[in-house]
């Protein structure tokens, strides 16, 4: 009886010990990709989210900015990752949605990542200096169509370069894009005069306009930008370029379902605290939660669509 009993003990030890040995998640620090720079509107978003992820998890979730090509370099990073939890993404989706359909062998796409949840939806537009001539997005085509206009955005196909090249289609004129690593570099070369305008996320912007360093011209949507809500957009303004934009929190693919879960109830919980809400005030973001399911879904649909205008503008993989 003594010998089964020890043995009967010694199975259930065995049993018990891989799960046990199985730590609770997070027992340890979360590394958070930002995948563009440091000081935009998407760079506060991702902040405001890991330190809403740490306050309610009790482990530290530092950002790390790892931008270039558009987003791809760190979205990468975030792809080959370990899917373990202890790496996720928190930013700009174009590298999942609109780069593979420009930069060759990419790797990422739709399938490439686990979705959490959507977070908020970027509005693009045109800024210009605070003293430029061009006021209205008529002014912007007469100045296009006397002479080229040079404009600093966050690559050759960003987003905000496609409305632009959207606006160029609807109505003519010459337009050259200067593409820099994120739309904070673009913004000072502008402020500073260096360039006629900025195509950028307007979060990225709107601390500028409220201190009345730059002036918003037009919005590449089918709504006003809320924290300028007497500027008309592209298509009020009769010219028809709209082109938006989401940002998101992504998981590398494989991670476990369970980890995904409590990611997305944190997602959910951390758009209603202090630090997303003060971020919100500050870079005028506009939350738009959409769970995990519903964020796959808006994935596919985008890189659909984006496939097909990038085709539409004779862009090819290169």
């Amino acid at each position: 009886m003594r010998r089964r009993f020890a043995l009967l003990a010694a199975l259930a030890m065995l049993a018990a010990g891989p799960a046990a040995a199985q730590p609770a998640w997070p027992d340890r620090a979360v590394t958070v990709i930002h995948n563009y720079g440091p000081g935009t509107g998407s760079d506060a978003m991702a902040r405001a989210v890991a330190e809403a992820f740490g306050q309610r998890f009790g482990q530290p979730f530092p950002v790390v900015n790892r931008d270039g090509a558009a987003g791809v370099v760190g979205t990468r990073a975030l792809a080959s990752a370990t899917p373990d939890g202890y790496t996720i993404l928190v930013g700009p989706l174009t590298a999942i949605t609109s780069q593979p359909h420009v930069v060759k062998d990419t790797g990422l796409g739709p399938e490439a990542v686990a979705p959490v949840c959507n977070v908020a939806v970027n509005m693009l537009g045109v800024v210009v200096r605070a003293d430029s001539p061009i006021r209205s997005g008529a002014d912007l085509v007469a100045a296009a169509k006397r002479g080229p206009l040079n404009f600093g955005s966050s690559g050759r196909v960003s987003l905000s370069a496609i409305g632009v090249q959207k606006l160029q289609a609807a109505t003519g004129g010459d337009y050259v894009s200067v593409g820099f690593r994120s739309d904070g570099a673009a913004l000072t070369e502008v402020i500073a005069g260096r360039l006629d305008f900025g195509a950028v996320f307007l979060g990225n912007a709107t601390p500028f306009l409220r201190d009345g360093q730059l002036r918003l011209v037009g919005v590449f949507a089918d709504r006003r930008y809320p924290d300028a809500p007497t500027v008309p957009t592209f298509p009020e303004q009769g010219i028809e370029a709209q082109q938006m934009s989401y940002a998101g929190i992504l998981a590398p693919r494989g991670t476990p379902p369970a980890i995904l879960a409590r990611l997305e109830e944190a997602c959910r919980a951390a758009m209603a605290s202090a630090p997303f809400l003060r971020a919100v005030e500050r870079y005028a973001i506009i939350p738009d939660f959409r769970d995990s399911a519903a964020f796959a879904a808006l994935l596919r649909r985008e890189y659909d669509q984006l496939g097909q205008a990038m085709r539409a503008l004779g862009v090819q993989p290169e």
